[in-house]
């Protein structure tokens, strides 16, 4: 009986039905698409903020007494627990130098780094490491050095010095001194731009200091810093412990860090990480509250599309109720209704949902998305809310109805 009577309602009355179900498929549909690519654009977000500088910084321990660390230990970083978070890292080598050139003369501090190098890890695939990858935003005007004797100076120091690209400066170091090839003059708007920066190879052999590095910069995808990221890991249970060094927030891969390298000590650069979690926080509750603001508006277009119907079924409504029809076999009835065609829409919902995501990701990213699997429940649950909640007040009306007056006349 009450499958006759639904299948009688939707043939009766398909211009309304149809506005129900548009309303729920557009409203699942827009929730899919948003919350599918919700994880996308944090992930894109992560590797576009990490173009804005290095969240970690591994120095000496305080054991070390201000030594260096080991070159040869760089590789490791690659093998941690969170290696894949890594994004990029560089060693640095700092001294300070005289520099002259044309008969100038400056005292100045004379980096070695690496810009590209080609790392080589057992049982993991090559990766470039340097400069260029974690620090993009560098402007160089002329070039990066290729060679071992090239160089890049920054804007400031090459200014006090009167260097152009092409020209040569001699860096000397207790009576050692190098001749670099000037191949760029770097701006950062930072303490850089008062270094000159060469081959980690070079400087190394400069300061007599082979095989060892000052500092090196890591720059790594982490998630945002939530009060259980916080807390100290020495006071926490196993579990706790645990929890904290499996999810990756940026205390966590620094731990991961600290220990591979021999002597070290690794700390977030807190500017850097506090901001970029913050963000993706914010971008976070935006995408949630586009999504909670479409489902609301779709709830509203099925109450208002239920009422007009329920204004048109009124003798129907009164007719049943008078051969014998309680509350709970109406309620049944227009609650059935709302169940098939948010099922429909949810499933119509979500393809449509899927395609828009693609669209999205496609025209925003230049990248394609895969759906994860738990979008598909998720967009029938959301056609079911949206059903239920448009339903409550059209369903709380047909009940309402009094048979004498609707059928007197």
């Amino acid at each position: 009986m009450l499958f006759r009577i639904l299948k009688n309602s939707f043939l009766k009355r398909p211009k309304a039905v149809f506005l129900v179900f548009l309303s729920i498929a557009m409203g699942a549909a827009v929730a899919t698409a948003f919350l599918g690519i919700s994880g996308e654009i944090s992930h894109k977000m992560a590797l576009e903020l990490r173009s804005y500088g290095a969240n970690i910084l591994l120095e000496p321990s305080a054991a070390q007494g201000g030594g260096f660390l080991r070159e040869d230990d760089l590789p490791k970083i690659k093998t941690v627990f969170w290696k894949y978070n890594i994004t990029g890292f560089t060693p640095y080598l700092f001294g300070v130098a005289d520099f002259s050139v044309n008969g100038k003369k400056e005292r100045g501090v004379v980096s070695g780094t690496w810009f590209t190098k080609q790392l080589e890890v057992p049982g993991e695939e090559p990766s470039v490491q340097g400069i260029k990858g974690i620090a993009p935003w560098w402007d160089v005007q002329g070039g990066w050095p290729a060679g071992p004797n090239e160089a890049i100076v920054g804007a400031t120091l090459a200014k006090r010095l009167g260097l152009v690209v092409g020209k040569e400066l001699d860096a000397t170091v207790r009576g050692r001194t190098q001749r670099f090839h000037v191949v760029g003059v770097v701006t950062t708007g930072g303490y850089e731009e008062e270094q000159l920066f060469a081959p980690l190879v070079t400087v190394q052999t400069l300061l007599q200091q082979q095989g060892k590095v000052s500092r090196v910069q890591v720059s790594a995808l982490t998630v945002p810093m939530d009060d259980f990221g916080k807390k100290d890991p020495a006071a926490m249970s196993k579990e706790e412990y645990e929890k904290w060094y499996c999810t990756a927030y940026v205390t966590s891969v620094a731990k991961n860090v600290e220990e591979v390298m021999a002597g070290s000590r690794a700390k977030p650069v807190w500017q850097i990480a506090s901001a970029e979690g913050s963000l993706l926080n914010k971008l976070n509750g935006v995408m949630l509250l586009l999504t909670v603001l479409a489902l609301v508006a779709s709830a509203t277009a099925v109450s208002t599309s239920l009422m007009a119907s329920m204004a048109e079924r009124s003798p129907e409504i009164a007719l049943m109720k008078a051969v014998g029809a309680d509350r709970y076999q109406i309620s049944a009835i227009f609650l059935g209704e709302t169940f098939v065609i948010s099922i429909a829409g949810g499933v119509t919902g979500y393809l449509l949902g899927d395609q828009l995501a693609g669209i999205i990701s496609r025209t925003v990213f230049n990248s394609s998305i895969v759906s994860p699997l738990w979008l598909f429940p998720t967009a029938i649950i959301s056609a079911l809310v949206v059903a239920i909640s448009g339903s409550i007040a059209p369903l709380r009306r047909a009940l309402l109805v009094e048979p004498v007056r609707v059928l007197k006349g």
